[in-house]
């Protein structure tokens, strides 16, 4: 067999093996979606190690990540072309239509380059569509953006949340596109303040909001820091019932000269949006930092419980996705 007829079946038996593993995860996964009515799911995440992609459904689409590896310096090229293939491959497989399939590279992200668009100069709006979840619609974008706009590794946080929110006034930091506020909002927070550097992220938010029919003067957006507006807030005398906190690892902006660090910068994080909470307040707490370790006196004064056994969700094959904390005043 010639070098490039070697390669090609290499490439064919690998497409095979991800097909397999997709079809297997995906009928794992088939009662419990039809349980829960779930629509957007992981189906598989470096399942095996010669097949270092992330693979997720949305409602018809899918969404691929390839994730570089030392091995692939030496042939970048020849690596996302593999890659390229095996996607597509995929989405045959399931009946995708080829123009919803959607690949990106997952390269090693410093600062907020994982929000940046990655597209021609156009509306990112113009490219999104929405999908369900929990009762729900959110939009999403699976082609601009490394994140797709829906975090699914936090549905089953979301959903607590919902059940704790009924009458509280809710504070979303880092809030992203804001689906923790809906979340609330629909568990019947009397009212929620979404705060972010973002303004794209933002106008997302409240664009999610909207679709759920939540507007108005009851739910309010910040476009600040977090450690800025918490500061501000606490000499105003603000105080919210319940704080859903869930930070990038590492974060820097062109707005502010600060540069935010999870494991450095927690603790003081934590303290700070203790003095904005009202007395029985509740306090959710995440990372996605692989190497975190909690402060000792991050909760002190607190009722804290690690629960992330009971937030990651059963399609995530990774249980350390993200770490989550449930503490009250």
């Amino acid at each position: 067999m010639s070098g490039g007829a070697d390669q090609a079946a290499r490439r064919d038996a690998l497409g095979e093996m991800l097909v397999n593993r997709v079809r297997k995860n995906s009928r794992k996964l088939a009662a419990w979606r039809r349980k829960t009515g779930v629509t957007c799911y992981r189906l598989y995440d470096r399942d095996i190690p010669e097949l270092p992609l992330t693979l997720d459904w949305y409602e018809g689409q899918l969404h691929a990540a390839a994730w570089s590896r030392k091995r692939d310096q030496d042939d970048p090229e020849a690596a996302a072309a593999l890659a390229a293939w095996l996607v597509t491959h995929v989405g045959e497989a399931l009946g995708c239509d080829p123009k919803h399939v959607h690949l990106k590279d997952r390269r090693r992200q410093r600062g907020t380059e994982q929000y940046t668009k990655r597209g021609p100069r156009f509306r990112a709006a113009d490219r999104r569509f929405a999908v369900a979840e929990g009762g729900l619609q959110f939009l999403v974008n699976l082609k601009d953006y490394l994140d797709t706009g829906l975090f699914l590794d936090h549905r089953q946080t979301r959903a607590m949340v919902r059940d704790a929110s009924q009458g509280r006034r809710m504070l979303n930091l880092f809030a992203y596109t804001g689906s923790f506020s809906a979340y609330a909002a629909a568990g019947g927070a009397e009212t929620t303040t979404t705060v972010d550097l973002s303004q794209t992220y933002l106008d997302w938010a409240q664009d999610n909001l909207r679709l759920n029919g939540f507007d108005g003067l009851d739910h309010s957006f910040a476009r600040a820091s977090v450690p800025d507006f918490l500061v501000d807030a606490r000499n105003r005398g603000q105080s919210w019932d319940l704080v859903v906190c869930d930070p990038p690892t590492f974060s820097n902006s062109k707005r502010t000269q600060d540069v935010f660090d999870i494991q450095r910068d927690h603790g003081v994080l934590l303290r700070t949006i203790r003095d904005v909470l009202a007395p029985g307040g509740l306090v959710v707490f995440s990372t996605n930092a692989r190497r975190f370790k909690l402060d000792d006196d991050a909760f002190a004064g607190m009722l804290a419980e690690e629960i992330s056994d009971r937030t990651v969700p059963p399609d995530y094959r990774d249980r350390r996705i993200h770490r989550c904390w449930w503490a009250t005043s």
